[in-house]
């Protein structure tokens, strides 16, 4: 087998290393299984290994059976030789030969809770022990984790026997072994137990299984207890030969809040025993104890989820938590979909369908049209566009098919049967794996599934478990679960029956099996037990709200849009995902144990306890595996393969500044690629024109085509200036993860106010505006203006200004129109007397439309700020260019039209323009997101914008550790977008809500060694740092060349080394190059770069005349923004 070209670095590693111990260590989505199923086909393939002598463990039945068919597919039926089995199953096939040796008959009957209990009430009740004082629930707890730990009946007596209610248990313990016994029976734990028992007991038949199994494998490790790992402990003790693959990483990230009894308190600082709220079912919380708390390192990515109200949870991808998908207008998913027999695709669905003239989820209207199993959201998207573009990109990414599965009563061209053979020549099943690893989608926790169905060749059996479903225990305050399992067939039938389960006739020749369980483990041990009679799948919900279920979701897979459960003063409701990102995080991660309950509350959000697994697993086993075998080989699966070698250095090195970070890097394979170019404009417009003008010359010279480009900024409010600048190019684009700046709502409420105030007449924008923001003049009460208004076919803004004359509007109806009449009428004054921008300012100021942003608290409010803030520097920019047309006496000046009015013509213009563009030609469109929006993509050149101290890193993260940190995995993230080529400008002057700022360079730059990046021209050619023309040295250090022509620090380099005095034959620079000189008059202008004793360095913004001396405002880089009288202030230039 070809296993290099199937697998990446470290799998491959992981793969051929069959000989002694190996840890194989990785996080969600990084193909752990993958590196099984390899390895054990190398195995039998290349090494010659027989299949008999490998043994591999899983935790379900469901996870066996796949990976057998994995292997299977690999190498064939050689692969049916093979142990592939759970824990249970495999103690299972040992002690049907082996058990006599424990004095047991090999017909033993396995009891499932039901059977545990009536035992152990009998034996309750024959030892006459008061069951109101120690419960039978509390016992079976007992004994099952003293199992966990292969402590004996008789251990747990001596230990106890000090302890009255602790030997009270211990007694009914020694009662329950022996009346099993006597019944020829082993519950659940002793599977394992008495396997493990018999091996240490008997070596010979110890000895037998070491030789047998020279070679073994357990998955999932960290999810081991006691017993279990005890017994791989003595399989492999004699060869060694131990393969474990686990994940030691599902919790939450430290300073994760805990809503205990007494209020909330930080995740590390709570001990075992604290009392911790719950949610108990059907929207309410009660107290419970912590039972254990896991503590662990973490250097990966994690996942942060914001909801409507501000919440916001950082965790590992796979932790769980409780979601389901809403149904939302105007929303599109991009899914990838299964169907057993044929394998996977990736297809695209509105949120809501029509179905039967009801409203209907598009996932499950398309899973049942094609009669598929199982679909997962890749991608939520705002637009048909977005989510055609994306369904197009993942499935040439992954060589996944778009093709429907089931023709029948579609108009396709392709046939059933060339449907079927395209799924069997493409093989989905390993392009479906590599997309959920990257996406963090689980194959165990798909985002919508079919009904169970046995009907023609549609066979799908379910066990349905709704936790917190039934009655409530006024004891434990906790709901009880509900298990349901519905089926057909006298075959399956009869194997529960057999089994002992209690099976009920159904309706149409069904059967079914129907319980409730009072305790959560028991529910969980119950529905195993009927998964482990015949394969059926298992739907996990959880009634946590009043009306509706959640399901269990990785938090990894949830998306925006989705609904979570949320406590809210102590009852639990539903709550709207507003943003979904992924972030580096180093340090320690928590979880807790909360036995009966098994979740918790964190930053008010319900999650689930996730270091319980299934009896009682042991992180600690995962943890101490390097001392069990001091010898053990560790593989990290960690190698990034995307990027070039530079930008990757580029990323570990500004990654590493991160505090309490342990050495882990990405490596790439790739060459070192060309040097990240760093540009400084001197302003944004220049930014802007900078990078429409490489895209053209790398397209030209690259033979790339404009898709192959991508423009990452901070916020959405940057696109405006390179939306223009690509718009002045010719160059098509598109903005994904939003809109085009103008079709932004906010954007399009102010232009619609500005209408109005030039054409009153204009009554679709009055519409629009006239209730915006909200000030009681609802639908109703519009109609009945519009009523009116057609009636006596008057404009809508005159009927508004007679309000008083409709005789269907009540007074309260015309003060709140009178008042809004008034405003614009105000407003009108203002406007043939103000520039735009003031207007805008003016608008949002009066209207209250701003206020109302400001008081919001949902995450998308304030980008709306930011992008007002946007028109209202656009508006500036056009006046700009508006007086120099006019004073120039521009042909193209028009006298009659109001500053305002060319305004709004240039806007619909510009919207115009983005209609064209909007149809791509074969080079497709230059893409513009926020760098968040971004995250899984990738594009051959990257530019990311902005970066300059105040916007990339914000303002925020200079005032605090956390938010720096935050800000350097998101530039992180950005700079891991690029493949080939990454640029980083910035500019020194820019616009932000009208007015002219300046930010220094942003720090995250100067933390790129300087051999791994250069800067470059406006023409994007590097400067030579080393050469006299250029740039000289200083105090024996290379200094940058900037490349902007309008600052002192341009191409000629910097004031010191420029060559005013020209160089001497030795190559040193003259005295009189290197002096600074104090500022003249003449000298004082926007943009320049000046020196202050106290203040240090800094950039001049505005410049103004004040009595025959010039008043300058100045932003310092160390000091902020001062105002300085230039005569007074002996300022230097640099």
């Amino acid at each position: 087998m070809d296993l290099k070209s199937l697998l990446n670095k470290e799998q491959y590693e992981g793969a051929i290393t069959v000989e002694g111990p190996v840890l194989i260590l990785a996080g969600a989505g990084s193909g752990k299984t993958r590196v099984l199923t390899h390895r054990m086909a190398h195995m039998i393939e290349d090494l010659n290994i027989f299949p008999y002598k490998i043994l591999a463990i899983t935790f379900t039945n469901k996870a066996a059976k796949e990976m057998q068919e994995r292997v299977q597919a690999l190498i064939g039926d050689k692969a049916n030789d093979m142990w592939i089995s759970t824990f249970h199953s495999t103690c299972v096939r040992i002690l049907r030969r082996e058990i006599e040796k424990l004095g047991y008959k090999k017909n033993f009957t396995i009891y499932d809770g039901t059977d545990q209990k009536t035992l152990i009430k009998e034996c309750i009740k024959i030892l006459n022990i008061n069951d109101k004082e120690i419960t039978e629930q509390e016992i079976i707890g007992k004994i099952s984790k003293a199992k966990d730990n292969m402590q004996s009946a008789d251990s747990y007596y001596r230990e106890h026997e000090d302890n009255f209610r602790e030997k009270k248990i211990a007694e009914v313990y020694r009662m329950y072994q022996k009346r099993l016994k006597e019944n020829n029976a082993l519950d659940f734990d002793d599977l394992i137990c008495k396997t493990v028992e018999l091996f240490k007991k008997d070596q010979e038949t110890l000895e037998f299984y070491q030789r047998k199994f020279q070679y073994i494998m357990v998955d999932e490790y960290q999810d081991t207890n006691g017993a279990q790992y005890e017994l791989v402990t003595l399989l492999a003790a004699k060869h060694r030969n131990i393969c474990v693959v686990g994940d030691d990483d599902q919790c939450l990230v430290e300073g994760t809040l805990i809503s205990t009894e007494s209020g909330t308190k930080k995740i590390e600082e709570l001990n075992s025993n604290d009392m911790v709220k719950v949610a108990s079912g059907n929207g309410e919380t009660t107290i419970l104890p912590i039972n254990d708390i896991s503590k662990r390192e973490y250097n990966n990515e994690v996942v942060k989820i914001t909801t409507t109200n501000g919440k916001v949870i950082k965790a590992t991808p796979n932790h769980l938590t409780f979601g389901k998908v809403a149904l939302e207008e105007d929303r599109y998913y991009v899914y990838l979909m299964y169907k057993k027999g044929l394998g996977y695709r990736i297809g695209q669905t509105s949120s809501i369908r029509s179905r039967e003239n009801r409203k209907a989820s598009g996932l499950a209207v398309r899973l049942n049209g094609e009669q598929a199993d199982k679909i997962w959201i890749i991608k939520v998207c705002n637009s048909k566009e977005d989510a055609t573009y994306y369904e197009q990109y993942y499935s040439v990414k992954y060589g996944i098919p778009t093709i429907v599965f089931n023709a029948r009563g579609r108009k396709i061209t392709l046939s059933q049967e060339k449907i079927n053979k395209m799924f069997e020549e493409i093989n989905t099943l390993d392009a479906a794996e590599k997309l959920m690893n990257d996406e963090y989608l689980y194959k165990e926790y798909p985002h919508h599934l079919c009904n169970a169905v046995i009907r023609g060749n549609s066979i799908r059996k379910r066990v349905n478990i709704s936790f917190f479903a039934g009655k409530k225990s006024m004891q434990r305050g906790l709901y009880s679960h509900r298990i349901g399992l519905n089926s057909s067939g006298d075959e399956s039938r009869a194997k529960f029956v057999e089994a002992g389960f209690n099976v009920r006739n159904g309706e149409r020749n069904t059967y079914r099996v129907e319980t409730e369980r009072a305790l959560y483990d028991e529910a969980e041990e119950f529905t195993r037990s009927l998964v482990a009679v015949e394969d059926f799948e298992i739907l996990r919900k959880a009634k946590l709200s009043v009306d509706k279920s959640f399901m269990f979701m990785p938090i990894g897979s949830l998306k925006t849009g989705m609904i979570i459960a949320i406590n809210n003063n102590g009852v639990i409701e539903e709550e709207k995902i507003v943003s979904v990102e992924r972030e580096l995080y180093s340090g320690f991660v928590y979880d807790l144990n909360i036995d009966n309950a098994r979740n918790y509350i964190a930053n008010d959000i319900v999650v689930h306890n996730c270091i319980y697994q299934w009896r009682g697993a042991d992180i600690k086993n995962i943890l101490g595996f390097e001392k069990d075998y001091p010898d053990a080989k560790v593989i990290k699966l960690e190698q990034n393969y995307r990027s070039k070698a530079n930008i990757l250095n580029a990323a570990n090195v500004v990654i590493v500044n991160n505090a309490n970070r342990k050495s882990k890097v990405l490596r790439t394979e790739q060459e070192c690629g060309s040097k990240i170019k760093v540009y400084r404009a001197y302003s944004d417009g220049d930014e802007g024109t900078f990078v429409a003008n490489q895209i053209e010359k790398i397209k030209k010279e690259q033979n790339k085509q404009y898709k192959d480009f991508a423009i990452l900024y901070r916020t959405n409010a940057q696109s405006r200036i390179f939306e223009e600048s690509l718009r002045r190019a010719a160059i098509a684009y598109k903005i994904v993860g939003g809109t085009k700046f103008y079709d932004r709502k906010e954007i399009k409420d102010m232009l619609s106010y500005l209408k109005v105030l030039v054409n009153p007449s204009d009554s679709i924008a009055l519409r629009r505006i006239i209730n915006v923001p909200k000030r009681g003049i609802g639908d109703a009460t519009i109609q009945k203006v519009l009523d009116f208004a057609e009636s006596y076919e008057l404009p809508l803004w005159d009927a508004l200004s007679e309000v008083r004359t409709i005789p269907t509007l009540t007074a309260r109806n015309c003060a709140g129109i009178e008042k809004f009449m008034e405003l614009m009428e105000n407003l009108m004054v203002i406007s043939e007397t103000v520039p735009v921008s003031h207007l805008i300012e003016t608008i949002l100021e009066d209207t209250g439309y701003i206020r109302e942003l400001e008081a919001s608290k949902q995450i998308e409010d304030k980008s709306r700020i930011e992008n007002l803030k946007e028109l209202v520097s656009d508006a500036v920019d056009f006046e700009k260019n508006y007086e120099k047309e006019k004073e120039a006496g521009s042909s193209e000046f028009d006298i009659n039209k109001t500053q305002l009015e060319a305004y709004l013509e240039k806007v619909s213009l510009v919207q115009d323009t983005d209609k064209l563009e909007d149809e791509e030609d074969e080079n497709g469109s230059v893409v513009l997101m926020t760098i968040h929006s971004a995250k899984g993509l990738e594009f051959p050149v990257v530019f990311m914008v902005g970066m300059e101290n105040g916007i990339f890193p914000g303002q925020a993260s200079f005032n605090s550790d956390a938010e720096m940190e935050e800000s350097r995995r998101l530039c992180y993230v950005g700079i891991t977008r690029a493949k080939e080529n990454l640029f980083m400008t910035s500019a020194e002057v820019r616009r932000v809500f009208g007015r002219t700022v300046a930010y220094p360079q942003s720090d995250f730059i100067s933390e790129i060694k300087p051999e791994l990046r250069e800067y470059v021209t406006i023409t994007g050619d590097s400067k030579d740092v080393t050469t006299a023309s250029g740039a000289g040295t200083v105090n024996g250090r290379f200094k940058p060349s900037y490349s902007n022509p309008h600052s002192l620090r341009s191409n000629y380099g910097t004031f010191e080394n420029r060559n005013f005095g020209g160089v001497n034959n030795s190559g040193s620079i003259s005295n009189k190059a290197s002096s600074t000189s104090t500022m003249t008059v003449a000298e004082a202008t926007i943009g320049r770069k000046v020196k202050h004793d106290k203040f240090g360095e800094g950039t001049i913004i505005t410049v103004a005349d004040v009595n025959g001396d010039k008043k300058l405002t100045i932003a310092f880089n160390q000091q902020g923004v001062k105002m300085l009288m230039l005569s007074m202030a002996k300022l230097e230039l640099l």
